[in-house]
């Protein structure tokens, strides 16, 4: 609930915002061990296809402001 609080006052400020794809992720036992290495393997895999497209998100908002990353 409150992402979709942050979400709707980002929309309002019209702050950019990665709506797609989405992640939620329930912590469950054994998902992570003590080095924080994902043990099952779909969601590592979600996770690392995920953090790609963050990465493209950040580069178009810092394009797109003339900030130098």
């Amino acid at each position: 609930m409150a992402q979709q609080h942050l979400r709707s006052i980002l929309s309002f400020v019209n702050s950019p915002e990665l709506a797609s794809p989405e992640a939620y992720i329930h912590f469950t036992k054994g998902l992570m061990d003590i080095h924080g290495n994902v043990s099952v393997p779909a969601t590592e895999e979600f996770l690392r296809d995920w953090l790609k497209a963050f990465h493209i998100f950040i580069a178009k908002v810092v394009g797109s402001q003339g900030i130098m990353p």
